[in-house]
């Protein structure tokens, strides 16, 4: 885990000390989350929090939308809706 060292000023450490207590936490941890806290607030970093493959993934969904497409046949949408409803039927047909 990254550390970051902070020079705060004297005056600071009473308050966060009087903080830290009430939340039965470090001044450390009360910092740390309050920072993360922070993060959840900013809609950017929902997803990178939750989840980082999911901005991956978002990131190659938006690639993939600009193309470029294939032209897909008339004729092979007609035999996927002819095996759809056969399968359908096929279903109907034992119930």
């Amino acid at each position: 885990m990254p550390q970051l060292t902070l020079d705060l000023p004297e005056t600071v450490m009473p308050w966060l000390t009087r903080q830290a207590k009430k939340e039965n936490t470090t001044p450390e941890r009360y910092l740390i989350s309050h920072v993360l806290y922070s993060m959840k607030q900013d809609e950017s970093c929902v997803q990178e929090i939750a989840d980082p493959t999911n901005k991956q993934l978002e990131d190659l969904l938006e690639e993939r939308d600009k193309g470029p497409f294939v032209p897909v046949p008339h004729n092979l949408v007609d035999r996927v809706m002819m095996k759809a409803m056969e399968r359908v039927r096929q279903r109907h047909a034992h119930v």
